[in-house]
């Protein structure tokens, strides 16, 4: 073996070691959310977001916007035509605000395979933020057969989803 595949071959071992178990999958998932709430999801209401579990192996967090110019910075046409009615039909007083969510869905997560289904959504049906005709999401299907496409891959599939932040 010459000294390229061993360092492969290392490199893969130390790999598997570090997501040996579905805690230390699971842990991955969650600092990797957290970055991209971070970046995507901190608003001026809403700072220091983490991850949490929102129903069994639903994990995710919200926030909300007050700023309807910074909510209108959403390029994505149905969700920006629903922030101008919220800012135009919702008296400034009332602080008109959008809910912005990230959540992943463990379909499967270990160390051989995996599904999970990522989904931002925006929701300006403010005060309630019940009516589903108010809300757009943006979903993502990742499935993975070994643990360097799952490392490789989910901050990847997270930035898709997120794309309708932007």
């Amino acid at each position: 073996m010459n000294d390229n595949s061993k360092q492969i071959n290392e490199w893969q071992d130390k790999l598997k070691h570090s997501f040996d178990n579905e805690a230390k999958l699971h842990d991955y998932l969650i600092e990797t959310m957290d970055n991209f709430l971070y970046r995507y999801l901190e608003t001026n209401e809403s700072k220091d977001l983490k991850t949490y579990e929102i129903a069994p192996y639903i994990y995710g967090a919200e926030s909300f916007e007050s700023s309807m110019v910074e909510a209108l910075k959403i390029s994505e046409p149905a969700t920006k035509s629903g922030i101008m009615e919220l800012a135009k039909t919702v008296p400034k007083a009332q602080k008109p605000t959008i809910k912005l969510r990230l959540q992943t869905k463990i379909k499967e997560l270990t160390p051989e395979r995996g599904h999970l289904v990522i989904t931002a959504s925006v929701n300006w049906d403010f005060p309630q933020y019940m009516d589903k005709t108010k809300v757009t999401f943006k979903e993502v299907d990742f499935k993975y057969t070994d643990l360097n496409q799952f490392r490789k891959e989910l901050a990847l599939k997270l930035e898709a989803a997120c794309e309708l932040f932007t």
